[in-house]
């Protein structure tokens, strides 16, 4: 593997590590983010090492982890619309039945259509079918807009928090659900396609490190919480 592919994963623990010293100091107010970024770096940090002395476990070690990253992105989804809309929040029932309407109309078509496309093609991928993380992701994306839209339309005015962390996930999950039919139609883009998941995630780490630097709520869950995170 070249320099340059290993830096990938360099720059990548470099921002999880960052992201996860700001979270450590507010783990009582982001746990579910908190949740994903620890497995993720973890995961890396096993990885790494891996793909440099034992290249020839790396597939079967990533792919088995793979499974547990995609569901553990959920955590994000549910860390971005209850940190919009808290339980006290005036809107926060509305966004609840805004978020119940994907999960229960969206969602499960989304999900059986991967699995029965994904079920048709397992004969071509030993661990985890690519089409069935790009309708995952395309699900994810759902249950991020739609909170997302209720907040716009309401003009819910989201602290820094919130908006880097829609912000980030939004633009990882749109390049995870987009890359794999890319790579299907122009074959000629595979060399850079496989390349680019993998930076749209160390994109969202680094946007990620510069929204919870610092402890910045919306302005409704800053209220009652008089001491902040430094």
């Amino acid at each position: 593997m070249s320099p340059f592919l290993y830096a990938f994963p360099c720059v990548g623990v470099f921002f999880e590590s960052l992201l996860f010293w700001r979270l450590w100091k507010m783990v009582s107010r982001y746990p579910y983010l908190f949740a994903f970024v620890l497995y993720s770096l973890v995961r890396d940090v096993i990885l790494f090492p891996i793909s440099w002395y034992r290249p020839n476990w790396f597939a079967e070690v990533y792919w088995r982890t793979e499974m547990i990253s995609l569901f553990s992105r959920f955590f994000v989804n549910w860390e971005f619309f209850r940190g919009t809309f808290p339980q006290r929040s005036a809107l926060h029932e509305i966004a609840w039945k805004a978020l119940l309407a994907v999960e229960l109309g969206v969602l499960p078509g989304i999900l059986l259509l991967s699995w029965g496309q994904a079920s048709s093609l397992h004969h071509l991928y030993r661990y985890l079918s690519p089409v069935f993380e790009q309708y995952l992701s395309l699900a994810q994306a759902l249950l991020l807009l739609a909170p997302a839209a209720v907040a716009r339309y309401y003009r819910v005015a989201m602290g820094r928090n919130m908006r880097g962390l829609g912000l980030g996930f939004g633009i990882y999950l749109s390049v995870c659900s987009i890359n794999f039919a890319g790579l299907q139609v122009l074959h000629g883009f595979v060399p850079y396609g496989r390349l680019l998941s993998p930076a749209a995630f160390i994109g969202m780490n680094a946007i990620w490190m510069w929204a919870f630097w610092d402890y910045r709520p919306s302005t409704e869950w800053t209220a009652g919480h008089e001491n902040q995170v430094a």
